[in-house]
């Protein structure tokens, strides 16, 4: 059986989208024992940080095992490499080594596509073509690892790049996390009619593209009323992941092992109910 093939995806920054994807990543692997893939499409690193702490960050970085390592032989040429020696495996400072594996992104990232974007319009590919090709490069190195997950969840960058919309082409399902604001409202539009286009290639339907309502804070009257909106305009998930200082602290890195209670303290149970309405929608049930 295939992994599902997620995008977490939101074009405004600042919304908790790399949050996002490390906190349901590691309460999907470690509270309810799937086989969880991250990768990571953004230069900034965040996820990578989070999961893989910086010592071991550093340390991938320095061999290569990397998501701009794997894809430097379709851009500059030499030695082939196989997509699963880029993978970290059993990231994550929870207890009980949560079969949770990760594919750091780095800043040189930028440059990777950059440069596969210059080389393959010199080919002669349009933007179509370009998309296609990197969506084909990325879908056989998934292919040849796939079976080890339940799950693959793509962090992409905010604004839309070539990975990123080649994430999206890969996709059965896309969340995009918010903050409930008018003007992260409006951002949602223009991204899921995009979306959608994609979708419907594949023949999947916009309910297959969810919204997740994060950084919420209840006795702020906006957040209430905006929610609301949100709700009446997008499929949206019955969990909101509130505004907590246990889930900023949870992103930082812990050499000691912890549990899911103890790193993300009163927000554990949110985040456990989160991942489990995302369980059941993705039908990993």
């Amino acid at each position: 059986m295939e992994p599902r093939i997620v995008s977490v995806v939101n074009m405004k920054g600042g919304v908790g989208k790399s949050t996002t994807v490390a906190t349901l990543a590691e309460a999907l692997a470690a509270d309810h024992g799937l086989r969880v893939l991250v990768m990571d499409l953004d230069p900034q690193s965040n996820v990578s940080m989070m999961l893989a702490g910086q010592d071991r960050w550093g340390e991938l970085r320095k061999e290569g095992a990397t998501l701009d390592g794997y894809f430097e032989q379709y851009v500059y040429g030499g030695e082939p490499r196989f997509f699963r020696d880029v993978i970290a495996r059993d990231v994550s400072d929870l207890m009980g080594d949560p079969r949770l594996d990760l594919v750091i992104a780095t800043p040189e990232f930028r440059y990777i596509e950059r440069d596969a974007l210059a080389r393959w319009v010199r080919q002669g590919f349009d933007v179509e073509g370009i998309h296609r090709k990197l969506g084909g490069l990325t879908h056989s190195a998934l292919q040849n690892v796939g079976e080890s997950y339940d799950v693959v969840l793509f962090d992409c960058p905010p604004g839309i790049s070539i990975f990123a919309e080649a994430a999206i082409e890969l996709s059965e399902f896309i969340v995009i996390p918010t903050i409930a604001d008018y003007v992260s409202r409006l951002g949602i539009f223009a991204f899921r009619r995009r979306a959608i286009r994609s979708m419907e290639q594949r023949r999947f339907t916009e309910e297959r593209i969810w919204t997740l309502i994060t950084k919420y804070e209840a006795a702020n009257a906006l957040h209430v009323s905006e929610a609301e909106v949100l709700r009446a305009d997008f499929n949206v998930f019955d969990m909101m992941i509130p505004q907590a200082e246990a889930i900023a602290r949870a992103a930082e890195w812990s050499d000691a092992k912890r549990s899911f209670d103890q790193k993300y303290g009163p927000a554990a149970d949110v985040i456990r109910q989160t991942a489990s309405e995302f369980r059941e929608r993705a039908g990993l049930i």
